[in-house]
């Protein structure tokens, strides 16, 4: 499993604009270090949460710390599926099933154990970076079309914007963490 190296400050790269969608060997450290965080993150901020508070929403209308898992694993799936694609096949076409509304709708991981979920992130999330260490820059540059879009996207783009989005949803569960 990659390693993240001692020098990255996880805290500089926090941010959309610090995370450049310039493909650069210094990007790609920095979108591994936040995909590698993650799983770790995600346990840290789920251990003062009682079981029960794991289903609870976070604010009326909003989603429960088990069901933001859940997205973010619904998320996870089509992000790896793109990459493995770009990466077995030349500019392959990803079709256009919804992580959310689809994806998440046929696996029903909200019904499951956050506990669980935790254990299946961790270990998909150790798949994935232990293809994505073992990348050449002009693999990180390989492609996948999307349905219905010109523009094509790359392995970077596609880790870059998970390890974005995960971002967002950490900051989610720490701010339900540190005010239980």
């Amino acid at each position: 499993m990659w390693k993240r190296p001692y020098w990255i400050n996880l805290k500089s790269v926090q941010m959309k604009k610090s995370l450049s969608t310039e493909l650069t060997q210094a990007n790609i450290t920095q979108v591994l270090a936040l995909l590698t965080s993650t799983p770790e993150k995600l346990e840290k901020v789920s251990q003062p949460l009682t079981v029960p508070q794991m289903s609870q929403p976070i604010r009326p209308g909003e989603r429960s710390p088990t069901e933001i898992l859940a997205h973010l694993l619904h998320c996870e799936a089509r992000a790896a599926e793109a990459i493995y694609s770009a990466l077995l096949l030349k500019e392959p076409l990803l079709l256009g099933i919804h992580p959310e509304r689809q994806f998440g709708r046929l696996v029903r991981y909200d019904l499951l154990p956050f506990a669980d979920l935790l254990a299946y992130f961790k270990f998909r999330r150790t798949v994935l970076l232990h293809v994505l260490a073992s990348l050449t820059e002009s693999q990180w540059a390989r492609t996948i079309r999307e349905e219905g879009k010109k523009r094509r996207e790359s392995v970077y783009w596609q880790a870059r914007g998970q390890a974005l989005h995960e971002v967002e949803h950490l900051a989610e569960l720490e701010n339900l963490s540190e005010s239980s």
